[in-house]
């Protein structure tokens, strides 16, 4: 009795053995690293075409809440100044890091094999009778072997589409902080322009009084520069308005809204950048930037990933087991099996079929991203060969002829050749030239922008290029202290 009770007893404790060793075997086979450090590494190196004096990832690792090094919120604001703030602080672009963390997890989620189940019962006689029947039952899923492999590849896209998008949002937030800190400067020479002119005919209607008062000009001279000054104030009360609007929203893409508004930007109108002029150039930029694209085309992967997982529907559901059980007459057994689910009712096809079509509106999606980034180069290109030209006549032509008329007709009123009328008219075309000459070159740095948006966010062929990206079970970046918080 005891011998026959010892080797049931061992019998049992190898059956059990061996499953915990099965479940562990294959649990082992799906271990991958969480950490998501080669990706954030990659989309910081893919973010460092928007600026050759800042590093991404050193700015990434500051809080996106905290204060940044690079401008206090009183001195004198530059133009890298808000990209480095942007670059720390915009919760927008934050946001697209701890999704590429998100894809990460994901990933190696779905590498994981299905974990397996045991089952076991331990039976009593209710007759009076001897005898405890027993049964133990270990189950694995077998399926995932083919259909693992589909699910990894769709999120392994995935993750890589969340890089390349992560960048792409560094590249669109770049271009419009840089136009916002344009439309700061530009507002500040506007509101300049403005005080200037305000100042000119609060003079002039000074003067004017002056002679109605001895009776040299009529008092209908006077309401005439009156007029002239009150749509000068007027002007300038909006001009101070726009400015203020302009701050507000390059804060509010900074981070920062609560920041104060005292403050200047600096820099050139529009700054001197290095821009192909070629067409063929700046397309071939973008074939080998636009980051945009690149997502489109991972999501292409996804979706034939995708695809190829509904295929396997057309297969059975298998699922191996072994059963170790025990009856009343205290024999053993085990019972090795398998558990097949049969694709008669739902073959698959129309999981297939949406697969398919999913597919194929991906394909179009990329084919209109592809199409898209040509377009927008030409058009972005076409704005700033007219804005220059614009700018070019302003300034060679219409501003140094305003400038002249405007001492001409000064010498010639001081002179008593002209009346105060055409003193008036010339002071007021030169301002409005020097206005459109403001506008215009800011339209230059619009389109500058844009342009740089459209070939990928670089004119430096070695920056704008769209980085591969190889995603390791085991990251190989060193460890960086990074907060998001």
């Amino acid at each position: 009795m005891c011998t026959h009770t010892t080797g049931r007893r061992a019998s049992y404790n190898n059956s059990i053995i061996a499953l915990c060793a099965a479940g562990v075997l294959l649990a082992g086979s799906g271990c991958a690293s969480l950490d998501a450090r080669d990706e954030l590494a990659v989309a910081a190196d893919a973010s460092r075409r928007v600026t050759d004096t800042i590093n991404p990832a050193d700015v990434w690792k500051r809080p996106v809440q905290g204060e940044s090094p690079a401008w206090d919120g009183s001195e004198p604001l530059e133009y890298d100044d808000a990209v480095a703030v942007t670059l720390q602080s915009n919760p927008t672009l934050r946001r697209t890091l701890a999704v590429i963390r998100q894809r990460r997890a994901e990933w190696v989620q779905v590498g994981l094999p299905p974990n397996p189940t045991v089952m076991f019962g331990v039976g009593a006689a209710i007759d009076g009778l001897a005898g405890a029947p027993a049964v133990v039952q270990g189950m694995q899923m077998l399926s995932w072997l083919w259909k693992n492999p589909h699910r990894v590849d769709a999120a392994e896209a995935d993750l890589k589409a969340a890089v390349y998008m992560a960048a792409e949002t560094c590249v669109d937030l770049m271009a419009t902080t840089r136009t916002q800190v344009a439309a700061v400067i530009a507002g500040q020479q506007l509101v300049a322009f403005d005080q200037q002119y305000a100042g000119i005919t609060e003079h002039t209607v000074q003067l004017v009084r002056q002679h109605v008062d001895a009776g040299e000009l009529p008092p209908l001279e006077l309401d005439r520069v009156h007029i002239d000054h009150e749509r000068a104030r007027a002007a300038l009360v909006e001009a101070e308005h726009n400015l203020l609007q302009a701050k507000l929203a390059l804060l509010q893409t900074m981070g920062r809204p609560d920041a104060s508004t005292a403050w200047s930007a600096v820099g050139h109108l529009p700054p001197d950048w290095r821009i192909p002029d070629d067409e063929f150039t700046l397309l071939e930029l973008a074939s080998a930037g636009r980051l945009d694209v690149a997502a489109a085309g991972q999501k292409v992967l996804t979706a034939a990933a995708n695809l190829g997982l509904a295929d396997t529907r057309r297969y059975p559901e298998v699922a191996a087991m072994v059963t170790w059980q025990r009856n009343f007459g205290e024999r053993e057994a085990i019972v090795p099996g398998a558990q097949i689910t049969l694709p008669i009712l739902d073959n698959g096809d129309p999981a297939i079929a949406m697969n398919t079509a999913k597919l194929e509106a991906a394909r179009l999606d990329l084919l209109t991203a592809q199409e898209m980034a040509m377009a927008e180069v030409r058009i972005d290109l076409s704005k700033l060969r007219n804005a220059r030209t614009q700018v070019s006549i302003l300034r060679n032509d219409q501003l140094t002829s305003a400038v002249r008329a405007f001492t001409r007709s000064e010498a010639a009123w001081k002179a008593g050749e002209v009346n105060l009328n055409t003193l008036l008219d010339t002071q007021r075309r030169r301002i409005q030239v020097e206005r459109d000459l403001v506008r215009q070159s800011f339209k230059v740095m619009q389109a500058m922008c844009s342009l740089r948006k459209s070939v990928g966010g670089s004119f430096d062929a070695i920056l704008d290029r769209v980085p591969d990206i190889d995603v390791r079970r085991d990251p190989a970046t060193p460890v960086l202290e990074e907060s998001a918080s």
